[in-house]
C-alpha cells in the first residue's frame, strides 16, 4: 500500500510537524523509512511551490516592464500581487491543490514511533503518513 497525500495537504506546518519527527528518538528501521518519506515528500513541496509561484506570475498583472503590480493595504504597505482574473487564478489553484501524490511506501504504524509525546495539531497535519 502506498501513501497518498494531496497537494492540499502540504504546507509549511506539514513540513515543520515532519521535521518534528525527524528530532524523536525512534526505531532505526522506522526512522529510515520516514526519512525516506519525507525526502520525497520535500520533493514534491518544492515543485508544488515552484508551480503555485508560475500561477501567480501567469495571473498577476504586469507593469510596462513585465514585472508583477505590488497590492497595496490601506496604510501603502504590500501585501501580494494584483490578480487580473480571480476566477482563472483560483481556478488554476485549485486544479494545484487537488492533484494526488502518490509515495511508493507503506504506511507507519503509529505505535512504532513510540511517542511519549505528541501534539495533536501536529499529528492532524500527518494523518497521511499513519495506518
Amino acid at each position: 500500500m502506498s501513501i497518498i497525500i494531496r497537494n492540499s495537504q502540504l504546507n509549511d506546518e506539514t513540513m515543520s510537524a515532519l521535521n518534528k519527527l525527524v528530532d524523536v528518538d525512534i526505531n532505526a528501521s522506522v526512522a529510515f523509512k520516514l526519512m525516506r518519506i519525507i525526502k520525497e515528500i520535500s520533493s514534491i513541496v518544492e515543485d508544488k511551490n515552484k508551480m503555485e509561484q508560475m500561477i501567480i506570475n501567469k495571473h498577476s498583472e504586469k507593469d510596462e516592464d513585465g514585472k508583477p503590480v505590488q497590492a497595496k493595504d490601506d496604510q501603502g504597505n504590500p501585501v501580494g500581487v494584483n490578480i487580473k482574473s480571480m476566477e482563472a487564478f483560483s481556478a488554476d489553484m485549485e486544479d494545484l491543490m487537488s492533484i494526488e501524490n502518490e509515495i511508493d511506501y507503506d504506511k507507519i504504524n503509529f505505535e512504532d514511533l513510540n511517542l511519549q509525546t505528541a501534539r495533536v495539531k501536529d499529528l492532524m497535519k500527518l494523518e497521511f503518513l499513519f495506518n
